[in-house]
């Protein structure tokens, strides 16, 4: 499957100026995004809005927002019982937050790259899955 997957929290950090990483998310997002498809698990959707609601943003936001993830750029994997099986085996091997494990475990299970901006979660996972390959900021 082509694509990388993309951690809600590099969307939240990329379309929301008032988050610290911004831009080194929008950089990383549109450094990706030109032509390419983004795999995110099921409940991408909801984290997303539910970053932006609390963080106080804007109606509008969240309805374009809303209509950007549901759209043809974010293919949407369902979180079924392989799923969570690889996420509970990553998070054990990685001593990873849920959250966390089940974009590395979807990542895995494709064999796509993995956008973050996360370097806690890069270091733990590189050291147990080093076939894993990660998108992250230029330095």
């Amino acid at each position: 499957m082509s694509g990388a997957v993309l951690d809600a929290s590099v969307f939240v950090a990329a379309i929301s100026p008032r988050e610290i990483h911004h831009v080194a998310a929008r950089d990383l997002y549109n450094s990706y995004a030109a032509d390419r498809a983004f795999l995110v698990p099921s409940l991408f959707r909801v984290e997303v809005l539910a970053a932006l609601s609390r963080r106080g943003e804007p109606d509008e936001l969240l309805d374009n927002v809303d209509i950007l993830v549901s759209g043809p750029r974010f293919h949407s994997i369902p979180i079924d019982a392989s799923l969570i099986e690889r996420s509970a085996q990553v998070a054990r091997a990685g001593r990873l937050r849920a959250y966390d494990a089940v974009y590395v475990a979807l990542a895995l299970n494709v064999d796509a790259a993995f956008l973050t901006l996360d370097s806690d979660v890069r270091s733990k996972v590189a050291e147990v899955f080093p076939s894993l390959s990660f998108v992250a900021p230029a330095q």
